[in-house]
C-alpha cells in the first residue's frame, strides 16, 4: 500500500478526534518522525506490512489522545529536538517566546541565569546554546524530570548545572550563590480549570507540573518572587510565563514585593503570557 492510500484510510479515522487540519497535520508529523525524514520525501513510499502495523499501532495511540511526542519521545522546541517522556510537560510554543524575550533583551555577554521548574531542560538549554558564555543553572523538585533534562543537555551538547530542590520549601542554607536572571514557567493552572484543558495533557502529562490549588493558583510565583529577593544580583531580572486568567495577579504580587519595571507581555495569540520585573537589592 502506498501513503497516499494508507492516508486515505487514516486521516479520516482520525478526523473523528481532530479537525480537519490537525488529522493532517497528525498524519504528515508521524510519518516523518517514524521514517526519520521529511514527508515531502516519504509521500511516495510503499508501505509493508509490517510498517502498516507499526503505524497502525501508533495511530490507535494518538485517536486515544496519546500525545506523538511521548509515543516518539521527541519535542522540537526552539530549534533544537528534546526528549520528552510522561515525567515532564511536552514544550510548548508560548514558552519559546519566553525564550526569544530572554534572549533579545539581555545582550550581556556574561550573565549567570537559573531556570526554576525546568522540566525537560528546554529553557535552559536554548538559553545556553544561543548564548554560549552565559552561566546557567537549571532547578527542580523532581529527580525524573532533573535526569531527563540532564540528557537533552548531554545530547544537545549544552553545560548546565542541575539543581534538585522543592522551592515551596527550599533550604536558604543549601544555595550559596546569587543569579542575574531567574526566569519559570511554574504551575499555573487551577484544578477547577482541569476540564478546559485537552483530554491529551490532562490523562498523560505530569499533574505536578500543571495545576496549583484553586484558593491559591499564584503560589509558586509567591514563592519564587520570594526567592528572587534574596537571590538576585543588584538590578537582576525575573520572567515568567503567565497563566492569563492571572497576569495582573501576579504583576500585582511582584510590585507589593518590590519589583521594579515590570512589564507584562502578550504572546502571539494576544493573550498576557509572559512578564519581566527587576530587583534592585537592598
Amino acid at each position: 500500500m502506498n501513503v497516499q492510500a494508507y492516508k486515505n484510510i487514516i486521516v479520516p479515522l482520525l478526523h473523528e478526534t481532530f479537525d480537519e487540519r490537525e488529522s493532517e497535520n497528525l498524519f504528515k508529523i508521524t510519518l516523518e518522525d517514524y521514517f526519520q525524514k521529511r514527508y515531502y520525501d516519504v509521500r511516495t513510499y510503499s508501505l509493508n506490512e509490517i510498517e502498516i502495523e507499526e503505524l497502525n499501532y501508533i495511530f490507535e495511540k494518538i485517536t486515544n489522545h496519546y500525545p506523538i511526542q511521548y509515543i516518539f519521545n521527541k519535542a522540537h522546541f526552539y530549534g533544537f529536538d528534546f526528549y520528552v517522556d510522561e515525567a515532564v510537560l511536552i514544550p510548548r510554543p508560548e514558552t519559546e517566546e519566553l525564550v526569544h524575550w530572554i534572549l533579545t533583551d539581555n545582550k550581556q555577554a556574561d550573565l549567570s541565569v537559573l531556570d526554576i521548574g525546568t522540566g525537560s531542560g528546554c529553557i535552559p538549554i536554548s538559553i545556553k546554546k544561543n548564548k554560549p558564555t552565559w552561566q546557567i543553572y537549571a532547578l527542580d523538585v523532581s529527580m525524573q524530570a532533573l535526569e531527563i533534562a540532564q540528557k537533552n543537555a548531554h545530547n544537545i551538547q549544552a553545560t548546565i548545572e542541575f539543581i534538585q530542590c522543592d522551592i515551596l520549601n527550599f533550604d536558604k542554607n543549601f544555595v550559596q550563590q546569587k543569579w542575574d536572571i531567574i526566569v519559570s514557567n511554574p504551575p499555573y493552572i487551577p484544578y477547577a480549570e482541569k476540564s478546559l484543558m485537552s483530554t491529551s495533557t490532562v490523562l498523560h502529562e505530569p499533574e505536578l507540573a500543571l495545576f496549583v490549588p484553586n484558593e491559591n493558583p499564584i503560589l509558586f510565583y509567591d514563592a519564587i518572587a520570594d526567592f528572587a529577593q534574596n537571590y538576585l544580583n543588584q538590578n537582576g531580572k525575573i520572567y515568567f510565563e503567565l497563566n492569563s486568567f492571572n497576569a495582573q495577579d501576579v504583576c500585582q504580587l511582584l510590585e507589593k514585593k518590590g519589583f521594579t519595571s515590570i512589564e507584562l507581555k502578550q504572546d502571539l495569540s494576544g493573550k498576557n503570557r509572559m512578564v519581566k520585573a527587576e530587583f534592585i537589592s537592598n
